[in-house]
């Protein structure tokens, strides 16, 4: 069961040299620019997130985080999209 509603969007802005880097070793390579930077972020987490003082509470979200993505619960960019443009809809259609 995948539950919607439990990503978080990131906006990332880049200077257009910057962008255009990028974009061309996704390219080369194959990679999703999403998926690349998903990767990265990741990589960051794992190498600096021991150092990083936490709640009980906040690790045992992440943890439990962490386990919902080992066993597949998690929402696609796409599914993400169709909730939020579904749940928009409703609530234009509550506000008449």
């Amino acid at each position: 069961m995948r539950r919607l509603g439990g990503e978080k969007v990131l906006c990332l802005r880049l200077p257009n040299d910057e962008y255009l880097a990028f974009d061309a070793v996704c390219k080369e390579r194959g990679y999703s620019k999403t998926g690349k930077v998903r990767e990265l972020i990741r990589g960051l987490v794992k190498e600096e997130l021991q150092s990083v003082k936490l709640s009980a509470a906040e690790w045992r979200r992440i943890e439990a985080g962490i386990k919902e993505i080992a066993r597949g619960e998690y929402a696609t960019y796409g599914e993400l999209k169709s909730e939020i443009r579904k749940k928009k809809m409703d609530y234009n259609k509550n506000r008449k």
